[in-house]
């Protein structure tokens, strides 16, 4: 009887260990976001300890630029790969990062596109599994948690107002990046995600900064302490924008000023 109580006591202790092991690593997590100065494209690279997600691959021409950020980062997988849209200054370097990297998961827009297609078609000849983006997607790491916004109908004529937006909650902060969507996503995303996308910490400015976006009212209701736009400093961001940024006292940052960005 003696013994197995001792057994029990043995037992607990290993269980309470394990516990609490478990829970020092949770807590051990740490993320950084890089928001790459890939000019008037967009690169984003989200680092953690365990795992890389990487939203867009910049324009082909900054391509050997972001595997070089890459290799200094010590990234050498990317768990999970995400294209917001098909426009080549968010896809442009995706060649080079699928055959420079080891990419688990690969996740694009599901609406019809002919770069889908092509996309998909040189993927999964590399071995590498290709998801679609769909309503409800959602990734789920520690402390990270990444929703997909997709809009409610197909844009025919304007390609940027299928821009997968993603709504981050990383390590208690709240991030919102815009990809490149118009006044008309915006106006949707507002009426529909109100709550959700309300007071966010960090902005991926949308387009940009041009003009096409960053309605008044989409910026009142995201409400962000910092936004960042990532651009060449030339196309943009435009004044028009700026001073609708300024006007939410938000704190700007651009590439074209700051460089690599970098959120600890």
């Amino acid at each position: 009887m003696k013994k197995l109580r001792y057994l029990k006591k043995i037992c607990y202790v290993i269980a309470i260990s394990i516990i609490l092991c478990s829970l020092k690593v949770y807590a051990k997590e740490k993320y950084e976001i890089h928001f790459l100065d890939t000019g008037q494209s967009d690169c984003i690279l989200i680092k953690g300890k365990s795992f890389n997600i990487l939203i867009d691959t910049g324009v082909d021409s900054t391509a050997d630029k972001v595997i070089k950020y890459l290799d200094n980062e010590g990234v050498k997988t990317i768990n999970y790969l995400i294209l917001t849209h098909y426009h080549d200054d968010h896809y442009g370097g995706l060649e080079k990062v699928l055959s420079n990297k080891k990419v688990e998961k690969l996740y694009i827009p599901i609406y019809p596109n002919s770069m889908r297609d092509i996309i998909y078609r040189h993927a999964y000849l590399s071995h590498i599994e290709v998801k679609y983006i769909e309503k409800n997607f959602i990734i789920e790491e520690k402390e990270l948690s990444l929703k997909g916004i997709v809009s409610n109908e197909y844009d025919e004529h304007i390609e940027n107002n299928n821009s997968i937006v993603l709504l981050g909650k990383i390590k208690g902060k709240k991030y919102l990046f815009a990809a490149d969507i118009e006044k008309k996503m915006e106006e949707e995303i507002g009426n529909k995600y109100r709550e959700e996308i309300n007071n966010c910490d960090i902005l991926k400015v949308p387009h940009h900064g041009l003009n096409t976006s960053c309605s008044q009212e989409f910026l009142n209701i995201v409400n962000p302490k910092m936004s960042i736009i990532t651009c060449n400093g030339r196309e943009s961001p435009e004044n028009e924008t700026l001073n609708r940024l300024k006007k939410i006292n938000t704190n700007i940052l651009r590439t074209d000023i700051n460089g690599n960005i970098i959120i600890r």
